[in-house]
């Protein structure tokens, strides 16, 4: 099994950590050796992958037009297993290829003539981690790697973005009970989308049941110490905590192949460790809709809450990307909080799919009109491991924002091996 990294919260302190992964090394080396490790380097499996971008942005708020090309290389090896054992490298470099008319940098966020487009250029490793899957149903991985909690809300790669966010430590989990998997992880560095590396003190803990093949049930925390970690608020120490329940699947599922999928997502996020005690405010996302192999209609809302309009609920881990509209706009949460109603439309014809958002926004608190945002996508899965993409989004400001209308399109091509 490929194990999802790990999940978690309170718990998991880096000693039983260590302990657990002990363990997993004593059942290692019961099992009989497959082969030797020369054969397990010589019959890996070599990762590369090549992904250049056009951009061009228009802000209202900036005078130039942001415009030019990004590209990400990546390319490692995974070795074969041994003793249930893998080993992973692969390094990674952005660079701007071509004339770059923008700005990368977001020291120079208010200086800029250019919108920012948080790309720069940049060397290094990308992960690098030893992996183990034994047949106990242990699993275990440690290194740089990327983690990715439950639907990437709160913990994620942003893989959007051409530098990936990585995370070093170590991660475990568990699923030789039936449709139950444990999982938990810490870890004390991470490497953002901007290529610079800080510490940390991240725990993850996650629990995932599926009572029936139809449906998800998970409880999910996050202990995230890192005073200065991103979030926007003007607080001295951001450090937070974050626990929360989901539940995800299928409805009900007719005949002809339509099925009614559905999530629920509820967590409340709270100070932890020194951090401010005005960081406690509520979270949740409900949505249903109707979906076919070759066609996707939903509606969701999803409400990051407000302490009393003082805060909130911030996630300098997630997806940014994936949630609350492509243009990045709410990047940081108002202190009002933030309501998100949109609508999810995709339509399959071929190698051809056509995806499209339309968000509304106003705040937890006060219902302050916070604007309008759509998004559309078109993919073309051209062969085996290359598509090309293209997409473009349009945010307009509402009366409880005073906020630029921005014009956000990409060409994006990747491929993978």
């Amino acid at each position: 099994m490929r194990f999802p990294i790990l999940s978690a919260g309170h718990i998991a302190p880096p000693i039983a950590l260590a302990a657990a992964l002990s363990a997993t090394l004593c059942y290692a080396q019961e099992s009989p050796e497959p082969f030797s490790i020369a054969d397990s380097i010589a019959h890996g499996r070599l990762t590369l992958e090549l992904r250049p971008r056009y951009n061009r942005i228009v802000e209202s708020d900036y005078p130039q037009v942001t415009e030019g090309g990004t590209m990400r290389t990546v390319i490692g090896w995974t070795t074969a297993p041994y003793h249930g054992w893998r080993v992973r490298v692969d390094g990674i470099n952005a660079s701007h290829p071509g004339a770059a008319h923008f700005n990368d940098d977001p020291n120079d966020f208010a200086t800029s003539p250019y919108p920012l487009l948080p790309d720069p250029t940049y060397n290094g490793v990308n992960q690098a981690y030893l992996d183990y899957s034994g047949d106990g149903g242990i699993h275990a991985r440690l290194g740089r790697q990327v983690v990715r909690l439950e639907n990437h809300r709160w913990v994620s790669d942003n893989d959007f973005r051409q530098i990936p966010q990585v995370f070093d430590g170590v991660a475990l989990a568990y699923d030789a009970l039936e449709r139950l998997r444990l999982s938990a992880s810490y870890f004390d560095h991470v490497r953002t989308t901007s290529g610079t590396t800080s510490k940390l003190r991240l725990t993850l803990l996650d629990a995932a049941w599926n009572p029936t093949p139809e449906h998800a049930i998970a409880a999910y925390a996050v202990l995230h110490d890192q005073p200065q970690n991103g979030a926007f608020t003007g607080f001295a120490n951001n450090s937070y905590r974050v626990v929360g329940v989901k539940a995800e699947g299928t409805a009900w599922r007719f005949a002809n192949g339509i099925e009614v999928p559905y999530l629920a997502d509820v967590a409340h996020q709270d100070s932890y460790a020194g951090g401010d005690s005005r960081i406690d405010a509520r979270y949740w996302r409900l949505g249903a809709g109707l979906a076919s192999r070759d066609w996707t209609v939903r509606a969701d809302r999803e409400v990051k809450g407000s302490n009393a309009g003082v805060f909130g609920v911030e996630m300098p881990l997630t997806d940014f990307y994936a949630y609350n509209g492509w243009t990045l706009n709410f990047f940081f949460t108002p202190p009002q909080g933030l309501r998100d109603d949109w609508l999810t439309l995709r339509w399959t014809v071929g190698q051809l799919t056509l995806y499209g958002e339309a968000h509304r926004f106003h705040s937890d608190v006060g219902s302050l009109d916070f604007g309008r945002e759509q998004d559309v996508g078109l993919t073309w899965e051209i062969l085996g491991g290359l598509n090309a993409r293209l997409q473009y989004a349009r945010y307009a400001p509402g009366s409880g924002l005073a906020d630029a209308n921005i014009r956000k399109t990409w060409l994006t091509v990747s491929y993978t091996y």
